[in-house]
């Protein structure tokens, strides 16, 4: 379902992420945990482009949401006047692809039948952005709510300004939503007047309300008080078991023993180690892994 294909992204001289790649498919449930300032986030966050990353591609389905990155391309390569240069010099196509590949000697005018190849590419394999995002659920951390709108004009306003649903749809899907977290009562409140517990359960149907394949979740526990933590994550865990494609960013250990299908563990901007649940706590084979479940799971 998505596809990330060598994504590094850079702030400044900083690396935050290493050519990380990954597949997630539909119906799975995978949790990205690792210490802080290890490329979690901003891997979730180059997942439907809100962080444009430095290099590399990320496909939704069969299309991508970046725009080609010819590194990954041999056959747009070849098209450069840095190929054709040495292919002139004797060198055979493979070879020159090869080379500037490896050495990344790309330079920003490559004349224009590597112009043409690549936007070429890009037209018959990019989806628009905004399509994209549709088809991708995003919570963050922080509610992002607006606050001077009702918590039912928070959940009909993109259905309705995006015109995939009537007013009349939109407050119907809406309704049917906060029945199902228990908050009927709260759709003429304003936020301001909701626990935080409260606010993001409403982010999370807010998103459902887009009626997405797929939902991203960006620690979206950890601005919360512990005792309203449960339920936010009693929310996420019903999404999981009606199989709902899911990736979620978290520090909550117990959610990814019970709930994942798959769990990655990342550190220093790349993908260190990858397996099930069962696996990653109970065996964990890289040692920074194991490091990191010492430090969280014995805090106490």
């Amino acid at each position: 379902m998505i596809s990330v294909k060598s994504i590094s992204k850079n702030f400044g001289d900083v690396k935050v992420l290493k050519n990380v790649s990954c597949d997630i498919k539909k119906g799975e449930k995978v949790v990205i945990i690792g210490p802080s300032g290890s490329g979690k986030s901003t891997l979730l966050r180059c997942m439907n482009l809100l962080e444009k990353p430095t290099g590399g591609e990320v496909w939704l389905e069969d299309k991508m949401i970046t725009s080609a990155d010819p590194y990954l391309h041999p056959e747009l390569v070849l098209e450069s006047a840095t190929a054709k240069k040495l292919i002139a010099a004797g060198m055979e196509s493979g070879a020159a692809a090869d080379k500037i590949i490896a050495e990344k000697l790309l330079k920003k005018n490559e004349g224009r039948a590597f112009a043409a190849a690549l936007s070429a590419y890009n037209a018959q394999n990019t989806i628009p952005l905004n399509l994209a995002r549709q088809k991708m659920g995003m919570v963050f951390q922080h509610f992002n709510l607006f606050n001077n709108l009702t918590i039912m004009d928070n959940l009909t306003l993109a259905p309705v300004e995006l015109k995939l649903k009537t007013k009349a749809e939109a407050k119907e899907k809406a309704e049917e939503l906060l029945e199902r977290i228990g908050l009927t009562d709260k759709a003429n409140e304003y936020p301001s007047r909701l626990s935080g517990g409260q606010k993001q359960r409403i982010a999370i149907i807010r998103a459902l309300a887009m009626e997405p394949e797929v939902m991203l979740f960006d620690e979206p526990t950890s601005a919360l008080d512990p005792e309203l933590v449960g339920e936010v994550l009693s929310v996420m865990r019903s999404l999981a078991d009606e199989g709902m494609t899911m990736v979620v960013v978290t520090h909550e250990m117990n959610f990814a023993k019970n709930v994942a299908t798959r769990v990655m563990f990342m550190a220093d901007g790349v993908i260190a180690e990858e397996g099930t649940p069962e696996q990653i706590f109970t065996d964990p084979r890289h040692p920074r892994t194991r490091q990191f479940l010492h430090s969280v799971l014995n805090k106490d």
